[in-house]
């Protein structure tokens, strides 16, 4: 027969390597090495940005300064504290856990003691992971876990937003098209979706008209800045089969209204090729050349540069079955998970920082058993989370979007 005894556990200070520290360290990027780690942060830290020209100077006996000004100006590093906290019945606890454990044939002959504290931990780790590694660089307004009330704008909209990055913009005719009409069914009208593909993601703009998108009901949100996985209905219509960010959920997009205009941004299998040549020549060598530098990309681009691959490869045994290098004449290509649409960042790892604060008193993880307080037959947990991110000098970032 199962035995279970449960420890009222808190797990603060030097602990938090364990168990808090994998919620905010092991997000997938952070795992990748795509971002600087900052401990310790407890709060406002300044990263100090100090730049200058170098001018070279004819010998002289006396000391001459070069006569150039020294640029420094500062960002920040503003920690939000945040909190997941939820309540299980423990019933249903120890019953999921028996599920797990227990091989088929074998009901109610498991012998042993198990702390259900960590198994409880364990099974919101993943998600909780998710969650931060969304809030890192998508920002609160597109991470739908986030409903705290703090600030978090997140790296790819600060990128994006600030006025040094150099940006590119998808509204060209190879990676755009306009689209004449969108009805409350989701179908989009073009002039033509001979470049487009089932299964491509797109990523709507300039949208005129009222439509919403009501997947997750409420009073919706506009479909503006929005992706969509896609279905090609006939030569001249598409239709918008799900939101990029319902990829877990796999609800289909549902709509309200209409639009009579609006932009549709994509890169595809048809475009790639020509999207990642134009990116090379435009990145600067002095980054591109450093061994921290990356071009993190979506996951769909990433299928979309594989299945490129795999048509260009005339005459190649196995090209359609072989697995694809993730590289384009030697810069590296992150395939990002939970990331933004139609969206590719060059960056170097030195230059994007993630701050925490693990062994202060503001991040804590703890689990109790309430039944001996307050004789309620249920576990609570609660997991006290302090990030920040930034970035350094953004005249050394590359940003396409839409």
């Amino acid at each position: 027969m199962a035995q279970f005894t449960f420890t009222n556990n808190t797990y603060a200070g030097e602990a938090l390597a364990g168990f808090m520290a994998s919620t905010l360290l092991e997000a997938d990027s952070v795992k990748r090495g795509l971002l600087t780690v900052i401990n310790d942060v407890k709060s406002r830290k300044v990263i100090l940005d100090v730049d200058d020209d170098v001018v070279l100077q004819d010998p002289k006996g006396m000391f001459t300064d070069q006569g150039t000004n020294t640029t420094q100006t500062e960002s920040y590093l503003d920690p939000v504290v945040y909190e997941f906290m939820k309540q299980e019945q423990w019933d249903r606890l120890v019953q999921s856990w028996e599920s797990q454990q227990l091989k088929p044939g074998a009901f109610q002959d498991y012998e042993g003691v198990v702390d259900l504290s960590d198994f409880m931990v364990q099974r919101y780790l993943t998600k909780i992971q998710i969650a931060n590694e969304r809030l890192y660089w998508l920002g609160k307004g597109a991470t739908k876990e986030a409903a705290f009330t703090a600030e978090f704008k997140g790296l790819l909209p600060s990128i994006a937003d600030a006025s040094g990055t150099y940006k590119v913009s998808l509204s060209k005719p190879a990676t755009s098209v306009a689209a004449s009409a969108i009805n409350s069914a989701g179908i989009v009208t073009v002039s033509s979706t001979a470049a487009l593909r089932d299964g491509d993601v797109v990523t709507i703009t300039g949208v005129t008209g009222g439509i919403l998108d009501i997947t997750n009901g409420g009073p919706g949100v506009a479909i503006s800045g929005q992706s969509y996985f896609i279905q090609v209905l006939s030569a001249t219509t598409f239709k918008l089969v799900r939101n990029y960010n319902e990829v877990n959920t796999r609800k289909p997009a549902i709509f309200e209204g209409a639009a009579s205009a609006a932009t549709i941004n994509f890169i595809n299998a048809s475009n790639v090729l020509g999207v990642l040549t134009s990116i090379y020549a435009q990145l600067d060598p002095a980054d591109r050349s450093q061994e921290d530098f990356n071009l993190q990309i979506p996951l769909h681009v990433g299928y979309a540069y594989a299945q490129a691959q795999a048509d260009k490869a005339v005459n190649v045994l196995n090209a359609f079955t072989d697995p694809k290098k993730m590289d384009y004449l030697g810069v590296p290509l992150q395939l990002m998970n939970h990331w933004q649409a139609n969206t590719i960042l060059g960056a170097r790892s030195s230059n994007l920082f993630l701050g925490v604060d693990l062994l202060g008193d503001m991040s804590e993880l703890s689990t109790v058993y309430m039944k001996p307080y307050t004789n309620d037959n249920v576990v609570r947990m609660k997991a006290r989370m302090k990030a920040a991110v930034n970035f350094k000098f953004a005249n050394e970032l590359f940003y396409l979007g839409a």
